[in-house]
């Protein structure tokens, strides 16, 4: 198989009480994941930079006791570009990790700095990538001692990028793997998103399969989904109507949109095989089972073949 593990993500909050979580967790487990990746921000388990030991006494004993394997996603404001907030910012991620740990996660996913919010002009991009290296190399010493791999995740042109309101190197793989790169940890790698990088194929007009195959050698954790490869352009219609017109991040199930990821991951020289979360929009829960089979099927149909011995 091309995947060394094939899993879906808990997106919904649960900003009260376990009992919400607890009923997903045992539905997720009857769709026979190999693991679950879950946000702390949805599970209330990190307040202003540190882990709540209150919530995360109940959390932390839910998800251990349903005997599900576990990766991490960071929250998503996660900004170590941001030299205005930096320690706050190393922070919430150092937090992450230390939960990741408390769950037996293996893998925690960070996005790519600067895509939310302007960026400081009182300081040059080439400092803020430098920060952001050197945070990363931080957290990577961290992550190294907790038995924890950071994968730093690729973005696509969302409006805000769109409008030129911010900034976000990640929205070109190559560009992310030259930063990861340049980072140079052994506990420091990408998480390539599928998804992300086919939008951001579309609207730049970059060759798909070729920057992502610059990102391969670095891939620890792939972000699986499907969509149109439509960028709405306009922020019309509202985002509860963007399936109807094929609009945007869909997070479909692989298989439903138009994405080319057989031709893409076989195109892919992984240096290990990556573990593979199939992360589905909130509202197709229920598409679990249908998303695990076809990912796996997908793994299957992309694995090198072995040689038949005479």
């Amino acid at each position: 198989m091309a995947f060394r593990s094939v899993g879906t993500n808990l997106s919904r909050p649960y900003p009260d009480g376990v009992r919400g979580l607890a009923e997903d967790l045992e539905a997720l487990k009857s769709a026979g994941p190999d693991f679950v990746e879950v946000w702390p921000q949805n599970l209330g388990v990190i307040l202003g930079g540190s882990l709540d030991t209150t919530r995360l006494r109940a959390v932390g004993g839910l998800l251990l006791e349903t005997e599900l394997a576990y990766t991490v996603h960071a929250p998503l404001e996660v900004n170590l570009m941001d030299l205005t907030s930096h320690g706050l910012q190393r922070d919430v991620l150092d937090a992450s990790l230390r939960f990741a740990k408390g769950i037996g996660a293996e893998v925690v996913v960070c996005h790519a700095g600067q895509r939310v919010g302007a960026r400081d002009a009182r300081h040059s991009m080439k400092d803020q990538l430098s920060a952001e290296r050197s945070a990363l190399r931080w957290a990577g010493d961290l992550a190294g001692e907790l038995g924890v791999t950071i994968a730093i995740e690729n973005y696509y042109p969302e409006q805000p990028i769109l409008r030129g309101a911010v900034y976000d190197y990640s929205v070109w793989p190559s560009q992310l793997a030259e930063q990861i790169s340049s980072v140079d940890h052994p506990a420091v790698g990408i998480c390539l998103d599928v998804g992300h990088a086919a939008l951001a194929a579309g609207f730049f007009g970059f060759d798909l399969i070729e920057e992502c195959a610059a990102l391969a050698p670095l891939v620890r954790h792939v972000h699986l989904h499907d969509n149109l490869q439509r960028t709405n352009l306009t922020g019309e219609p509202r985002v509860s109507e963007h399936t109807v017109y094929g609009l945007g991040d869909l997070h479909l199930p692989p298989g439903r949109g138009t994405i080319p990821l057989e031709n893409l991951f076989r195109t892919m020289d992984f240096l290990e095989k990556p573990s593979c979360c199939v992360e589905l929009s909130p509202e197709l829960f229920p598409s679990v089972p249908e998303a695990l089979h076809a990912a796996r099927e997908l793994s299957l149909a992309v694995a090198p073949r072995e040689p038949v011995s005479a």
